[in-house]
């Protein structure tokens, strides 16, 4: 089974256990704890991900970080990847579960990029025409490139519009250039 449907699987008990306790939001900041933590400290990241250390070992040391930052739901879901010998995909789970709890909200993560900052005035425009557009609520992400010279490129999932002058104008060259 390739990674990203384990991972998928796994985020999808989770949530479902997270939901029944009505800890949705706290299991998602949790996640985004241990991802940062095994992130941001490769010796644990090591250690957690050692074939040769023992799963006992792995879940005391989970304990002893994480037992007083985490939700039980959390806690035991760590346990259980430490059974099943998944730790390496924890950073995975964590990018599956915010969509399972993005999609439960209806809010859907739009990554904008412009060539200069945008006003508050057009980000609500934005906002606007794009929660129009998708139906949901979007949390818009916003990054700046001055390589696109002008407009906006969005992508929401696997979808990307480029409305970029970048864009158009290499389009229009592989017009005359009779390429499309």
């Amino acid at each position: 089974m390739r990674q990203s449907a384990l991972a998928r699987r796994y985020a999808g008990a989770l949530f479902q256990a997270a939901k029944e306790a009505g800890e949705i939001e706290n299991v998602e900041s949790d996640l985004g704890l241990v991802s940062y933590s095994l992130e941001a400290n490769p010796r644990l990241r090591e250690v957690l991900t050692h074939p040769l250390i023992p799963g006992s070992r792995k879940k005391e040391i989970t304990a002893e970080v994480f037992a007083a930052s985490v939700q039980d739901v959390t806690l035991d879901f760590l346990y259980l990847v430490t059974d099943k010998r998944r730790e390496a995909i924890l950073p995975d789970i964590e990018i599956e579960y915010v969509r399972f709890a993005n999609d439960y909200r209806n809010v859907v993560p739009v990554q904008v990029t412009s060539a200069v900052q945008l006003s508050p005035d057009e980000i609500g425009l934005l906002r606007g025409r794009l929660e129009r557009f998708t139906g949901k609520s979007v949390e818009l992400q916003f990054s700046e490139d001055p390589l696109i010279i002008g407009g906006l490129v969005i992508q929401i999932g696997d979808t990307v519009i480029d409305g970029s002058v970048k864009g158009y104008l290499s389009s229009l060259r592989e017009k005359l250039l009779g390429r499309e």
